[in-house]
């Protein structure tokens, strides 16, 4: 039995479904961190949105991998790149249905058109450029991620009766993720290199890419530590679950690297499911 959900699991972290439910997570973190009520057909619509991105992007990767590619979750994208590319499309034409018939005004629908249609054209472009932009994929990806995450919930935000405390939780979030995919980039590093793709790690080398790391990791605790600081008791609890993220990733960096990759990002892409902990309060 511990073997068969061991397998199930596996699949759903190699079809970046962890991923989703961490998006998901994020934004319900931001919503009630603004007191936005936000209805489930907005999840829906960026777990869609999420999972198109992913997938997108790993079929990229995929076809450009001469081969059987070296890691798991490329080999399974090649593997079963017809019926993933199907489901894309099928995913791509509910979404922007469900859109349509969901969001409740133009000006939700359009913002999030615009924003996924920019992300999309800036991966490609990411992907053409080659190892001259690859050192800002990372980058670009952690402030598209966070954008995500804060669209809909600050589009429906009530300005004249919020507190804008909340934007101190946006650079800590970005942080996070930008974190995280640096932190991937040099767990995956050799196996990048190997397979030709382009990465933060590749471009800038192993070396520079763990002082990064260490650098992210110092201003990441500081940041937490003025957070406490300087924020609310109220905001205390959104900062606790945003702190034990962060140390989640330090933690791993600093295992590095002992940890079976694989399973270290399987805990990290976890991590980011953790603010659904708020609904307990």
């Amino acid at each position: 039995m511990k073997l068969k959900h061991s397998l199930i699991y596996e699949k759903f972290n190699l079809l970046s479904l962890d991923v989703v439910v961490g998006a998901c997570s994020g934004m319900y973190f931001f919503a009630d961190l603004m007191k936005v009520d936000l209805s489930w057909k907005v999840y829906l619509l960026l777990a869609l949105a999420v999972w198109c991105i992913y997938t997108f992007d790993h079929l990229l990767d995929a076809k450009k991998v001469a081969g059987p590619a070296l890691s798991q979750r490329h080999r399974f994208h090649q593997n079963h790149f017809k019926f993933l590319m199907l489901s894309l499309f099928v995913a791509i034409i509910s979404g922007l249905i469900l859109a349509f018939l969901f969001l409740p005004s133009i000006k939700m629908l359009g913002s999030g058109l615009a924003l996924a249609l920019i992300i999309m054209l800036t991966m490609t472009l990411l992907r053409i450029a080659g190892k001259k932009m690859a050192a800002i994929k990372e980058f670009s990806t952690a402030f598209f991620y966070v954008a995500g995450l804060v669209l809909i919930p600050i589009l429906n935000l009530d300005h004249a009766f919020s507190s804008a405390n909340w934007a101190f939780f946006l650079g800590a979030y970005f942080l996070l993720a930008w974190y995280n995919l640096v932190f991937l980039s040099y767990s995956d590093g050799e196996q990048d290199l190997a397979e030709g793709q382009a990465s933060i790690s590749t471009v800038i080398g192993m070396k520079d890419t763990r002082k990064l790391l260490w650098g992210l990791s110092f201003i990441g605790l500081a940041y937490l530590v003025v957070l406490f600081l300087i924020l609310p008791s109220y905001f205390h609890i959104y900062t606790l679950i945003w702190g034990l993220m962060l140390l989640m990733h330090i933690i791993s960096f600093l295992e590095s690297p002992a940890n079976d990759t694989m399973k270290t990002r399987k805990r990290l892409e976890l991590s980011f499911s953790l603010p659904i902990l708020l609904l307990l309060f």
